[in-house]
């Protein structure tokens, strides 16, 4: 399936889904987490995931998700489901992948030093006792965040954000033409354009995320 061009799409895909994957006795569990995070597009894109890509190839629904940690706008989730399984997932606003099992944690080393674990040890000890995770609260407007890519205070932004700063112009980098001067191009059209766009930022210094960028974010002449 495409990605839906709203939350209302993506939750309907999900319902649609869910017809065919849910047990009868876990439907309304099922549909209640679903309504919860109807608002939340992590969350969305994770059920998504789970109910196209039912992980045991048996039916099954997901019955709560946990935080473990995120950064630069993904986050770690873990997954608790109707037939007692529980799932390490990816997520970021454009979609969700499984990991594997909460009790197999993170292999990939590279993924490990993203989320800033030293190994798979510390990822298992969190893992360990899910009950004790931070259960995932549906998206709210948190300043700390970027309302567009949802990373952190401080960090860079997914690039293509409309809230990321030209370092430039100081415009927004996705309106300005900053991008089109710099390369000498009259459209980004091409994935080279992208990775030497990405080489300029990186060299000029990239504006990391601000409370103050936001949109509707309270100035000094605001009442």
């Amino acid at each position: 399936m495409d990605t839906p061009k709203s939350l209302a799409d993506r939750k309907k895909d999900i319902q649609f889904l869910m017809k065919y994957a849910v047990p009868e006795a876990q439907v309304k569990t099922a549909h209640a987490l679903l309504d919860k995070y109807d608002t939340d597009i992590i969350a969305l894109n994770l059920l998504h995931s789970f109910y196209i890509n039912l992980p045991e190839g048996m039916d099954d629904s997901v019955t709560g998700i946990r935080l473990l940690t995120r950064r630069q706008g993904v986050f770690l989730l873990s997954v608790s489901t109707g037939n007692s399984m529980q799932y390490l997932y990816l997520a970021n606003r454009e979609a969700a992948h499984i990991i594997g099992t909460l009790a197999e944690g993170i292999i990939d080393r590279k993924l490990l030093d993203f989320l800033g674990y030293a190994d798979n040890k510390e990822v298992l000890a969190l893992t360990g006792k899910p009950e004790m995770l931070q259960e995932y609260e549906p998206h709210t407007l948190d300043p700390n965040l970027c309302p567009s890519c949802h990373v952190a205070v401080g960090e860079f932004h997914t690039l293509g954000c409309p809230v990321e700063i030209c370092p430039w112009c100081n415009g927004q980098l996705t309106y300005c033409n900053c991008r089109f001067t710099r390369l000498d191009v009259d459209a980004m059209d091409k994935v080279a354009h992208i990775e030497k766009l990405r080489e300029l930022l990186e060299e000029v210094g990239r504006i990391a995320f601000k409370k103050e960028d936001s949109p509707g974010y309270p100035t000094i002449g605001d009442e």
